[in-house]
């Protein structure tokens, strides 16, 4: 019996995994070996309304796995439950692609007025989900415009050099950095903020202030690639993002959509690019393997 509770196991983590990873095609790695075109994985990112008592409680922007459990913690999270017994049902419908999360409360409990105002779509009813999903994008999508490609030296600069600027981050461990690098890999501009939409909110601040051009430099943070982060980047005119950690699925469709070159796991002297590598200029040697970018780009 223990063998067969394990393989059912082993079965259901499959199950979870592949609802919760997406392929990326033709992503191009940059490292001292050269170029290679290959395909990455990352984590899906998609919206999932939350509905209580036939009311949107929520869009949660989350990895479509465990909603039953999300349910349960968001609505205990929000103070509309106090525990399990407060939950008379949980129904996950929709489609793998784009699921919604039904709960149903005990009889004689309500959801509060200050729950009810957790996004925008709090309040609605659940007929409204009927007329398609809500989008995580903005209502008007950004295209940013054609520009001089950017040496990929400058973006293994940055990264090796980002740690040196963070003057707060070294002092206190706690701090997000957004860099205005320029096309010699140079920090032009730093803003630190322990939050991460705070930190490049003050560097396109200072960007605005200063009068800058946005083509004339990429955007380099310390955090993972949000979708908003790389919204705002791409608003303010940015075609190319530069980040230590990972993108997400909804993050490589905006940025595919708006035109800006996403170049994630900068560290090292490496980075992979996900979107619009045309933005980028390559100059490494050859690494002659049947995958390598050169040959896809010839």
């Amino acid at each position: 019996m223990a063998e067969k509770r394990f393989v059912s196991f082993d079965a259901e983590e499959r199950r979870r995994h592949e609802a919760a990873l997406r392929s990326v095609p033709e992503c191009v790695r940059y490292d001292a070996h050269g170029l290679q075109m290959r395909d990455e994985t990352v984590a899906a990112e998609i919206p999932v309304p939350l509905f209580c008592n036939g009311v949107c409680l929520n869009v949660l922007s989350c990895t479509p796995v465990d909603l039953v459990d999300l349910a349960y913690g968001a609505l205990f999270s929000a103070g509309v439950i106090g525990g399990v017994s407060d939950v008379a049902a949980v129904e996950v419908g929709g489609t793998a692609d784009a699921p919604v999360v039904d709960v149903d409360l005990r009889e004689g409990l309500a959801v509060s007025e200050s729950a009810l105002r957790l996004s925008p779509l709090s309040g609605c009813p659940r007929s409204l989900c009927d007329q398609g999903v809500p989008s995580y994008f903005p209502a008007r999508m950004v295209q940013v415009g054609v520009s001089e490609p950017f040496p990929a030296e400058a973006i293994t600069r940055a990264a090796n050099a980002l740690r040196d600027k963070q003057g707060l981050h070294r002092a206190t461990g706690a701090t997000h950095a957004a860099a205005f690098v320029g096309r010699d890999g140079r920090f032009l501009m730093l803003r630190e903020d322990v939050g991460r939409h705070n930190a490049l909110d003050k560097l396109i601040g200072a960007l605005l202030r200063a009068g800058a051009d946005p083509q004339e430099g990429f955007v380099f943070l310390s955090s993972r690639c949000a979708l908003e982060l790389v919204n705002k980047a791409a608003r303010f005119g940015v075609g190319l993002v530069a980040t230590v950690s990972a993108p997400t699925s909804a993050v490589l469709e905006f940025a595919t959509q708006a035109g800006v070159a996403l170049a994630a796991f900068a560290r090292d002297d490496r980075f992979t690019v996900y979107t619009h590598p045309e933005r980028i200029a390559f100059d490494a040697p050859c690494c002659q393997a049947d995958s390598c970018a050169c040959k896809a780009s010839a």
